[in-house]
Protein backbone atom coordinates (compact mmCIF):
# COMPACT_ATOMS: atom_id res chain seq x y z
CA UNK A 1 0.00 0.00 0.00
CA UNK A 2 0.84 3.51 -0.31
CA UNK A 3 2.45 5.28 2.60
CA UNK A 4 -0.20 8.32 2.80
CA UNK A 5 -2.80 7.24 0.43
CA UNK A 6 -3.54 3.79 1.75
CA UNK A 7 -4.02 3.01 -1.96
CA UNK A 8 -2.80 -0.74 -3.27
CA UNK A 9 0.07 -0.52 -5.42
CA UNK A 10 -0.99 -3.13 -7.62
CA UNK A 11 -3.92 -1.36 -9.49
CA UNK A 12 -5.77 -4.99 -10.58
CA UNK A 13 -5.92 -5.58 -6.17
CA UNK A 14 -7.15 -1.91 -5.84
CA UNK A 15 -9.83 -2.60 -8.11
CA UNK A 16 -11.13 -5.64 -6.85
CA UNK A 17 -11.19 -3.90 -3.13
CA UNK A 18 -13.05 -0.97 -4.73
CA UNK A 19 -15.74 -3.40 -6.28
CA UNK A 20 -16.05 -5.05 -2.99
CA UNK A 21 -15.94 -2.30 -0.90
CA UNK A 22 -18.90 -0.31 -3.53
CA UNK A 23 -20.97 -3.88 -3.35
CA UNK A 24 -20.65 -4.11 0.50
CA UNK A 25 -21.03 -1.44 1.88
CA UNK A 26 -20.52 1.98 0.59
CA UNK A 27 -23.69 1.37 -2.33
CA UNK A 28 -26.65 0.10 0.23
CA UNK A 29 -24.98 3.07 2.73
CA UNK A 30 -25.34 5.75 0.03
CA UNK A 31 -29.11 4.74 -0.97
CA UNK A 32 -29.75 4.80 2.93
CA UNK A 33 -28.33 8.69 3.50
CA UNK A 34 -30.36 9.63 0.09
CA UNK A 35 -33.26 8.20 1.09
CA UNK A 36 -33.06 10.15 4.87
CA UNK A 37 -31.77 13.29 2.68
CA UNK A 38 -34.68 13.49 0.89
CA UNK A 39 -37.29 12.82 3.05
CA UNK A 40 -36.20 14.91 6.06
CA UNK A 41 -35.34 17.88 3.98
CA UNK A 42 -38.95 17.22 2.03
CA UNK A 43 -40.69 17.64 5.21
CA UNK A 44 -38.06 20.86 6.78
CA UNK A 45 -38.98 22.16 3.53
CA UNK A 46 -43.05 21.79 4.14
CA UNK A 47 -42.68 22.63 8.02
CA UNK A 48 -40.61 26.06 7.03
CA UNK A 49 -43.23 26.77 4.01
CA UNK A 50 -46.47 26.55 6.17
CA UNK A 51 -44.59 27.91 9.22
CA UNK A 52 -43.19 31.29 7.47
CA UNK A 53 -45.31 32.44 5.19
CA UNK A 54 -44.25 30.65 2.41
CA UNK A 55 -41.24 31.35 2.44
CA UNK A 56 -38.68 28.54 0.72
CA UNK A 57 -35.42 27.21 1.93
CA UNK A 58 -32.92 27.11 -0.19
CA UNK A 59 -30.42 25.34 1.52
CA UNK A 60 -32.64 22.09 1.72
CA UNK A 61 -34.04 22.38 -1.55
CA UNK A 62 -30.49 22.40 -2.70
CA UNK A 63 -30.15 19.35 -0.91
CA UNK A 64 -32.48 18.01 -2.61
CA UNK A 65 -31.35 18.10 -5.87
CA UNK A 66 -27.86 17.25 -5.19
CA UNK A 67 -29.27 14.01 -3.54
CA UNK A 68 -31.52 13.53 -6.47
CA UNK A 69 -28.40 14.10 -8.82
CA UNK A 70 -25.83 12.13 -6.86
CA UNK A 71 -28.64 9.07 -6.99
CA UNK A 72 -28.62 9.30 -11.04
CA UNK A 73 -25.05 9.51 -11.03
CA UNK A 74 -23.97 6.31 -8.93
CA UNK A 75 -26.86 4.46 -10.34
CA UNK A 76 -24.69 5.12 -13.38
CA UNK A 77 -21.26 4.92 -13.28
CA UNK A 78 -20.74 2.85 -9.22
CA UNK A 79 -17.12 3.47 -9.71
CA UNK A 80 -17.78 7.59 -8.21
CA UNK A 81 -20.16 6.34 -5.07
CA UNK A 82 -17.31 7.36 -2.96
CA UNK A 83 -16.81 10.85 -4.32
CA UNK A 84 -20.55 12.02 -4.68
CA UNK A 85 -20.62 10.70 -1.05
CA UNK A 86 -17.78 12.93 -0.37
CA UNK A 87 -19.28 16.05 -2.27
CA UNK A 88 -22.74 15.30 -0.03
CA UNK A 89 -20.76 15.00 2.98
CA UNK A 90 -19.54 18.49 2.57
CA UNK A 91 -22.59 20.41 1.50
CA UNK A 92 -24.21 18.87 4.97
CA UNK A 93 -21.87 22.09 6.47
CA UNK A 94 -24.27 24.39 4.78
CA UNK A 95 -27.19 23.20 7.11
CA UNK A 96 -25.48 25.07 9.57
CA UNK A 97 -26.71 28.20 8.32
CA UNK A 98 -29.91 26.98 8.79
CA UNK A 99 -29.46 27.13 12.63
CA UNK A 100 -29.93 30.86 14.62
CA UNK A 101 -30.58 31.21 17.73
CA UNK A 102 -33.63 33.17 16.55
CA UNK A 103 -35.19 29.73 15.06
CA UNK A 104 -34.00 27.37 17.32
CA UNK A 105 -33.21 26.09 21.17
CA UNK A 106 -30.30 25.74 22.55
CA UNK A 107 -30.29 22.29 23.14
CA UNK A 108 -31.75 21.35 19.63
CA UNK A 109 -29.14 23.20 18.12
CA UNK A 110 -27.03 20.99 20.27
CA UNK A 111 -28.85 18.07 19.58
CA UNK A 112 -29.04 18.26 15.23
CA UNK A 113 -25.32 19.75 15.48
CA UNK A 114 -24.37 15.93 17.09
CA UNK A 115 -26.26 14.30 14.49
CA UNK A 116 -24.81 15.55 11.65
CA UNK A 117 -21.63 15.28 13.03
CA UNK A 118 -22.25 11.74 13.42
CA UNK A 119 -23.80 11.32 9.57
CA UNK A 120 -20.37 13.19 8.69
CA UNK A 121 -18.48 10.52 10.69
CA UNK A 122 -19.88 7.43 8.89
CA UNK A 123 -19.33 8.81 5.31
CA UNK A 124 -15.44 9.04 7.04
CA UNK A 125 -15.24 5.73 8.13
CA UNK A 126 -16.65 4.22 5.35
CA UNK A 127 -15.02 6.12 2.05
CA UNK A 128 -11.10 5.86 1.81
CA UNK A 129 -8.70 7.19 3.66
CA UNK A 130 -6.96 9.81 0.86
CA UNK A 131 -10.86 11.23 0.69
CA UNK A 132 -11.64 11.28 4.31
CA UNK A 133 -8.36 13.10 5.25
CA UNK A 134 -8.84 16.31 3.55
CA UNK A 135 -12.65 15.94 4.25
CA UNK A 136 -11.99 16.25 7.79
CA UNK A 137 -9.61 19.19 7.54
CA UNK A 138 -11.88 21.35 5.47
CA UNK A 139 -14.79 20.60 7.74
CA UNK A 140 -13.64 21.82 10.82
CA UNK A 141 -11.72 24.59 9.63
CA UNK A 142 -15.32 25.70 7.45
CA UNK A 143 -16.88 25.17 11.30
CA UNK A 144 -14.87 27.08 12.89
CA UNK A 145 -14.74 30.47 10.53
CA UNK A 146 -18.66 30.12 10.30
CA UNK A 147 -18.76 30.06 14.00
CA UNK A 148 -16.25 32.52 14.40
CA UNK A 149 -18.23 34.75 11.73
CA UNK A 150 -21.61 34.12 13.22
CA UNK A 151 -20.04 35.10 17.21
CA UNK A 152 -18.38 37.71 15.96
CA UNK A 153 -15.51 36.73 17.92
CA UNK A 154 -12.59 34.32 18.01
CA UNK A 155 -12.16 31.64 20.56
CA UNK A 156 -9.24 30.13 21.52
CA UNK A 157 -10.24 27.43 22.74
CA UNK A 158 -12.64 26.62 19.94
CA UNK A 159 -9.68 26.58 18.20
CA UNK A 160 -7.68 24.18 20.09
CA UNK A 161 -10.44 21.50 20.03
CA UNK A 162 -10.85 21.65 16.72
CA UNK A 163 -6.98 20.60 15.63
CA UNK A 164 -6.94 18.55 18.46
CA UNK A 165 -9.90 16.59 17.00
CA UNK A 166 -8.76 16.89 13.60
CA UNK A 167 -5.57 14.64 14.87
CA UNK A 168 -6.87 12.35 16.59
CA UNK A 169 -9.73 11.73 13.81
CA UNK A 170 -7.43 11.97 11.04
CA UNK A 171 -5.32 9.13 12.78
CA UNK A 172 -7.87 6.71 14.08
CA UNK A 173 -8.91 7.29 9.98
CA UNK A 174 -5.81 5.93 9.07
CA UNK A 175 -5.34 2.96 11.13
CA UNK A 176 -9.11 1.66 10.48
CA UNK A 177 -8.42 2.51 6.57
CA UNK A 178 -5.20 0.81 6.93
CA UNK A 179 -6.58 -2.26 9.25
CA UNK A 180 -9.46 -2.79 6.75
CA UNK A 181 -7.02 -2.84 3.72
CA UNK A 182 -4.94 -5.23 5.67
CA UNK A 183 -7.58 -7.60 5.86
CA UNK A 184 -9.25 -7.49 2.78
CA UNK A 185 -5.31 -8.17 1.51
CA UNK A 186 -5.17 -11.25 3.63
CA UNK A 187 -8.72 -13.02 2.03
CA UNK A 188 -7.65 -12.07 -1.11
CA UNK A 189 -3.90 -14.08 -0.30
CA UNK A 190 -6.14 -16.79 1.15
CA UNK A 191 -8.93 -16.76 -1.78
CA UNK A 192 -5.75 -16.88 -4.62
CA UNK A 193 -4.07 -19.89 -2.50
CA UNK A 194 -7.26 -22.08 -2.60
CA UNK A 195 -7.48 -21.13 -6.13
CA UNK A 196 -3.79 -22.42 -6.45
CA UNK A 197 -3.84 -25.45 -4.42
CA UNK A 198 -4.53 -28.17 -6.72
CA UNK A 199 -1.62 -26.80 -8.96
CA UNK A 200 0.59 -26.88 -5.74
CA UNK A 201 -0.43 -30.03 -4.32
CA UNK A 202 0.24 -32.61 -7.27
CA UNK A 203 -1.77 -35.31 -5.25
CA UNK A 204 -5.55 -35.64 -4.21
CA UNK A 205 -6.18 -34.16 -1.19
CA UNK A 206 -9.20 -32.45 0.19
CA UNK A 207 -9.45 -28.94 2.42
CA UNK A 208 -11.46 -29.51 5.68
CA UNK A 209 -12.29 -27.85 8.94
CA UNK A 210 -13.81 -29.20 12.28
CA UNK A 211 -17.33 -27.29 12.44
CA UNK A 212 -17.94 -27.44 16.52
CA UNK A 213 -21.54 -26.00 16.02
CA UNK A 214 -22.54 -28.67 13.80
CA UNK A 215 -20.39 -31.28 15.26
CA UNK A 216 -19.43 -32.58 12.01
CA UNK A 217 -16.14 -31.83 9.61
CA UNK A 218 -16.70 -29.32 6.66
CA UNK A 219 -15.38 -30.03 3.51
CA UNK A 220 -13.98 -27.08 2.19
CA UNK A 221 -12.41 -28.01 -1.40
CA UNK A 222 -11.31 -31.27 -2.56
CA UNK A 223 -9.00 -32.80 -6.08
CA UNK A 224 -9.57 -35.82 -7.37
CA UNK A 225 -12.25 -37.22 -5.32
CA UNK A 226 -12.33 -39.97 -6.78
CA UNK A 227 -9.02 -41.17 -5.88
CA UNK A 228 -10.39 -41.62 -2.27
CA UNK A 229 -11.35 -45.36 -1.33
CA UNK A 230 -15.02 -45.64 -1.15
CA UNK A 231 -15.75 -43.06 -2.97
CA UNK A 232 -19.33 -43.00 -4.54
CA UNK A 233 -20.31 -40.28 -7.20
CA UNK A 234 -23.93 -40.47 -6.10
CA UNK A 235 -23.22 -39.08 -2.39
CA UNK A 236 -23.79 -35.27 -1.75
CA UNK A 237 -20.53 -33.09 -1.74
CA UNK A 238 -18.03 -33.82 1.09
CA UNK A 239 -20.35 -37.32 1.96
CA UNK A 240 -17.35 -38.96 0.21
CA UNK A 241 -14.58 -37.29 2.34
CA UNK A 242 -16.44 -37.82 5.74
CA UNK A 243 -17.34 -41.17 5.12
CA UNK A 244 -13.37 -41.37 4.39
CA UNK A 245 -12.66 -39.91 7.30
CA UNK A 246 -15.03 -41.99 8.80
CA UNK A 247 -13.38 -45.31 7.77
CA UNK A 248 -10.30 -44.75 7.91
CA UNK A 249 -8.36 -45.79 10.45
CA UNK A 250 -5.16 -45.13 12.40
CA UNK A 251 -3.43 -47.41 14.93
CA UNK A 252 -7.28 -48.72 15.20
CA UNK A 253 -8.38 -45.70 15.82
CA UNK A 254 -10.40 -43.56 13.44
CA UNK A 255 -9.16 -40.33 11.55
CA UNK A 256 -12.02 -38.57 12.63
CA UNK A 257 -11.62 -38.69 16.15
CA UNK A 258 -7.68 -38.17 15.36
CA UNK A 259 -9.02 -34.63 13.80
CA UNK A 260 -11.26 -34.37 16.42
CA UNK A 261 -9.28 -34.80 19.72
CA UNK A 262 -5.54 -35.21 19.05
CA UNK A 263 -4.94 -33.85 15.20
CA UNK A 264 -1.50 -32.17 16.28
CA UNK A 265 -0.15 -35.60 16.58
CA UNK A 266 -0.87 -36.39 13.10
CA UNK A 267 1.93 -33.81 11.67
CA UNK A 268 4.47 -36.73 10.03
CA UNK A 269 3.63 -39.18 6.89
CA UNK A 270 0.83 -41.82 8.62
CA UNK A 271 0.14 -45.15 7.63
CA UNK A 272 -3.83 -45.76 7.80
CA UNK A 273 -6.34 -48.69 6.57
CA UNK A 274 -9.37 -48.08 4.58
CA UNK A 275 -11.23 -51.09 3.91
CA UNK A 276 -8.48 -53.62 4.37
CA UNK A 277 -6.15 -51.54 2.45
CA UNK A 278 -3.24 -49.89 3.60
CA UNK A 279 -2.62 -46.41 2.45
CA UNK A 280 -0.23 -43.25 3.26
CA UNK A 281 -1.97 -39.93 4.11
CA UNK A 282 -0.26 -36.52 5.48
CA UNK A 283 -2.28 -34.18 7.43
CA UNK A 284 -1.03 -29.98 7.12
CA UNK A 285 -2.31 -27.48 8.75
CA UNK A 286 -3.66 -24.59 7.03
CA UNK A 287 -2.78 -21.93 9.31
CA UNK A 288 -5.08 -18.67 7.15
CA UNK A 289 -7.81 -20.31 8.63
CA UNK A 290 -7.20 -22.73 11.07
CA UNK A 291 -8.29 -25.78 8.54
CA UNK A 292 -6.13 -29.13 7.59
CA UNK A 293 -5.16 -30.40 4.14
CA UNK A 294 -5.66 -33.80 4.12
CA UNK A 295 -3.24 -35.49 1.39
CA UNK A 296 -3.29 -39.00 0.11
CA UNK A 297 0.11 -39.50 -0.67
CA UNK A 298 -0.26 -42.56 -2.18
CA UNK A 299 -3.69 -44.48 -3.24
CA UNK A 300 -4.56 -48.02 -3.91
CA UNK A 301 -6.50 -46.89 -6.81
CA UNK A 302 -4.11 -47.76 -9.86
CA UNK A 303 -4.90 -43.79 -12.50
CA UNK A 304 -2.56 -45.30 -14.87
CA UNK A 305 -4.17 -46.92 -17.78
CA UNK A 306 -3.43 -49.74 -19.89
CA UNK A 307 -2.93 -47.54 -23.78
CA UNK A 308 -4.15 -49.13 -26.62
CA UNK A 309 -1.68 -50.47 -29.25
CA UNK A 310 -0.78 -47.71 -31.80
CA UNK A 311 -1.39 -49.99 -34.79
CA UNK A 312 -4.67 -51.05 -33.08
CA UNK A 313 -5.54 -46.98 -32.94
CA UNK A 314 -4.49 -46.84 -36.67
CA UNK A 315 -6.50 -49.80 -38.34
CA UNK A 316 -9.32 -48.50 -36.70
CA UNK A 317 -9.08 -44.51 -38.03
CA UNK A 318 -8.27 -46.21 -41.60
CA UNK A 319 -11.86 -47.80 -41.13
CA UNK A 320 -13.68 -45.02 -40.03
CA UNK A 321 -12.12 -42.97 -42.75
CA UNK A 322 -13.26 -45.01 -45.25
CA UNK A 323 -16.89 -45.76 -43.74
CA UNK A 324 -19.88 -43.43 -44.93
CA UNK A 325 -20.33 -40.43 -43.05
CA UNK A 326 -23.76 -40.05 -41.69
CA UNK A 327 -24.96 -39.48 -38.56
CA UNK A 328 -25.08 -42.54 -36.62
CA UNK A 329 -21.24 -43.80 -38.19
CA UNK A 330 -19.94 -40.09 -37.16
CA UNK A 331 -21.40 -40.51 -33.11
CA UNK A 332 -20.02 -44.28 -33.19
CA UNK A 333 -17.13 -43.05 -34.46
CA UNK A 334 -16.61 -40.50 -31.70
CA UNK A 335 -17.61 -42.98 -28.86
CA UNK A 336 -14.39 -45.46 -29.95
CA UNK A 337 -11.90 -42.94 -30.47
CA UNK A 338 -13.19 -41.17 -26.86
CA UNK A 339 -12.31 -44.97 -25.79
CA UNK A 340 -8.89 -44.90 -27.73
CA UNK A 341 -8.25 -41.70 -26.12
CA UNK A 342 -9.23 -41.56 -22.84
CA UNK A 343 -5.63 -42.93 -20.90
CA UNK A 344 -3.58 -40.03 -22.80
CA UNK A 345 -2.36 -37.34 -20.74
CA UNK A 346 -0.13 -35.61 -23.54
CA UNK A 347 -0.31 -31.56 -22.57
CA UNK A 348 -0.76 -29.97 -26.10
CA UNK A 349 -1.80 -26.61 -27.18
CA UNK A 350 -4.87 -26.52 -28.68
CA UNK A 351 -6.27 -23.86 -31.23
CA UNK A 352 -9.91 -23.76 -29.84
CA UNK A 353 -11.32 -21.53 -32.15
CA UNK A 354 -10.30 -24.47 -34.97
CA UNK A 355 -11.80 -27.07 -32.86
CA UNK A 356 -15.02 -25.23 -32.51
CA UNK A 357 -15.80 -24.94 -35.74
CA UNK A 358 -14.54 -27.87 -37.12
CA UNK A 359 -17.21 -29.35 -34.72
CA UNK A 360 -19.45 -26.81 -35.74
CA UNK A 361 -19.51 -27.94 -39.25
CA UNK A 362 -19.68 -31.58 -38.28
CA UNK A 363 -22.47 -31.74 -36.24
CA UNK A 364 -26.03 -30.79 -37.48
CA UNK A 365 -28.92 -28.34 -35.38
CA UNK A 366 -31.64 -26.75 -36.49
CA UNK A 367 -30.73 -23.62 -36.60
CA UNK A 368 -27.44 -21.17 -37.22
CA UNK A 369 -25.13 -21.46 -34.36
CA UNK A 370 -23.19 -18.36 -33.55
CA UNK A 371 -19.61 -18.29 -32.57
CA UNK A 372 -18.60 -14.90 -30.13
CA UNK A 373 -15.28 -14.94 -29.71
CA UNK A 374 -15.22 -11.40 -28.35
CA UNK A 375 -12.69 -9.90 -30.89
CA UNK A 376 -9.94 -12.96 -31.19
CA UNK A 377 -9.18 -14.17 -33.61
CA UNK A 378 -7.22 -17.16 -31.96
CA UNK A 379 -7.36 -18.59 -28.73
CA UNK A 380 -4.99 -21.20 -27.70
CA UNK A 381 -5.56 -23.44 -24.52
CA UNK A 382 -2.64 -25.27 -22.98
CA UNK A 383 -4.55 -28.45 -21.82
CA UNK A 384 -4.91 -32.37 -21.68
CA UNK A 385 -5.91 -32.36 -25.92
CA UNK A 386 -7.18 -35.43 -25.75
CA UNK A 387 -9.05 -34.68 -22.57
CA UNK A 388 -10.58 -31.73 -24.34
CA UNK A 389 -11.64 -33.47 -27.77
CA UNK A 390 -13.59 -36.68 -25.52
CA UNK A 391 -15.19 -33.56 -23.35
CA UNK A 392 -16.53 -31.44 -26.41
CA UNK A 393 -17.27 -34.34 -28.39
CA UNK A 394 -19.74 -35.43 -25.32
CA UNK A 395 -21.35 -31.88 -24.98
CA UNK A 396 -21.65 -31.80 -28.71
CA UNK A 397 -23.65 -35.34 -28.82
CA UNK A 398 -25.75 -34.00 -25.82
CA UNK A 399 -26.70 -30.90 -27.51
CA UNK A 400 -27.25 -32.89 -30.97
CA UNK A 401 -29.74 -35.63 -28.65
CA UNK A 402 -31.54 -32.78 -27.21
CA UNK A 403 -32.38 -31.18 -30.67
CA UNK A 404 -34.99 -34.03 -30.73
CA UNK A 405 -36.68 -32.26 -27.96
CA UNK A 406 -37.23 -29.02 -29.74
CA UNK A 407 -34.19 -27.28 -28.02
CA UNK A 408 -33.02 -24.20 -29.14
CA UNK A 409 -28.97 -23.78 -29.55
CA UNK A 410 -28.13 -20.18 -31.13
CA UNK A 411 -24.77 -19.47 -29.46
CA UNK A 412 -21.28 -20.26 -28.13
CA UNK A 413 -19.88 -17.52 -26.14
CA UNK A 414 -15.64 -17.94 -25.36
CA UNK A 415 -13.29 -15.26 -23.39
CA UNK A 416 -9.79 -15.64 -22.71
CA UNK A 417 -8.89 -14.62 -19.09
CA UNK A 418 -5.48 -15.28 -17.17
CA UNK A 419 -5.54 -18.52 -15.49
CA UNK A 420 -9.11 -19.93 -17.38
CA UNK A 421 -11.41 -19.75 -20.24
CA UNK A 422 -15.10 -19.49 -19.99
CA UNK A 423 -16.49 -20.73 -22.50
CA UNK A 424 -20.85 -20.52 -22.11
CA UNK A 425 -23.17 -21.85 -24.09
CA UNK A 426 -26.44 -20.79 -25.14
CA UNK A 427 -29.21 -23.37 -24.88
CA UNK A 428 -32.82 -22.87 -24.23
CA UNK A 429 -33.58 -26.32 -22.21
CA UNK A 430 -30.38 -25.98 -19.56
CA UNK A 431 -32.46 -28.53 -17.13
CA UNK A 432 -31.94 -31.39 -19.98
CA UNK A 433 -28.34 -30.35 -20.34
CA UNK A 434 -27.29 -30.42 -17.18
CA UNK A 435 -29.13 -34.17 -16.39
CA UNK A 436 -27.42 -35.86 -19.50
CA UNK A 437 -24.28 -34.01 -18.53
CA UNK A 438 -24.23 -35.43 -15.04
CA UNK A 439 -25.03 -38.48 -16.29
CA UNK A 440 -22.18 -39.07 -19.01
CA UNK A 441 -19.20 -41.08 -18.06
CA UNK A 442 -16.65 -39.55 -20.33
CA UNK A 443 -17.45 -36.28 -18.81
CA UNK A 444 -17.30 -37.24 -15.30
CA UNK A 445 -13.83 -39.06 -16.24
CA UNK A 446 -12.18 -35.82 -18.02
CA UNK A 447 -14.18 -33.04 -16.38
CA UNK A 448 -11.73 -33.15 -13.07
CA UNK A 449 -8.86 -32.54 -15.43
CA UNK A 450 -10.07 -30.02 -17.51
CA UNK A 451 -12.61 -27.69 -15.43
CA UNK A 452 -11.86 -24.85 -12.51
CA UNK A 453 -15.04 -25.85 -10.98
CA UNK A 454 -17.78 -27.96 -11.74
CA UNK A 455 -20.74 -27.13 -14.02
CA UNK A 456 -23.99 -25.08 -12.58
CA UNK A 457 -26.74 -24.22 -14.26
CA UNK A 458 -25.40 -20.94 -16.10
CA UNK A 459 -23.40 -23.65 -18.49
CA UNK A 460 -20.44 -21.79 -18.26
CA UNK A 461 -17.32 -23.89 -18.56
CA UNK A 462 -14.10 -22.54 -16.89
CA UNK A 463 -11.29 -24.71 -18.41
CA UNK A 464 -8.15 -24.32 -16.47
CA UNK A 465 -5.26 -22.83 -17.87
CA UNK A 466 -3.07 -24.27 -14.78
CA UNK A 467 -2.45 -27.52 -15.48
CA UNK A 468 -1.03 -29.81 -12.67
CA UNK A 469 1.88 -31.87 -13.23
CA UNK A 470 0.52 -35.44 -12.41
CA UNK A 471 3.00 -38.42 -11.52
CA UNK A 472 0.80 -40.70 -13.09
CA UNK A 473 1.60 -38.79 -16.97
CA UNK A 474 4.61 -41.03 -17.58
CA UNK A 475 4.38 -39.65 -21.08
CA UNK A 476 4.65 -36.27 -20.78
Amino acid sequence: MNKYTLEFKSADVELKYQKESIYKLLKPLHYGLILMSLLLNTIEIILVTVRESFSIPLINLAFIGISIFSFVIVYKKETLTQKMMTIENAYILLLQLNFTADNIHGQEYFLYGSSLSLIQAITYFSTDFYLSCPSVIFHLIFRLIVTSLYAKKFDLIALGLTITTAIFLISVLYICNRAQRLQFLLNFKEDTINYQLQTLINKPFTKIIYNEKKLQIDVLQVNQVNQFLGFNQDLCFGCNIRNFIRNCKISNRSLEKWIIDDQTNLKEICLAMVQRTKIKIRLSQFNTDNSLILILENSRLDTRQKQVPQFVTKQLVEQFMTSKKTLFNLQFKFGVMSILMLGQYQIKTVNIVKVLKKLLNTYVFSGKVNLNFNGYQIIKLKTYSQFLNIFLIQVFNIIQDMEYSQNIFNEINVNSFDNYLAFQLKLSNKQQFMQLYSKNFFIKYTEQHLLVTPLTFDLVFYFNKLIPFDDTNASL
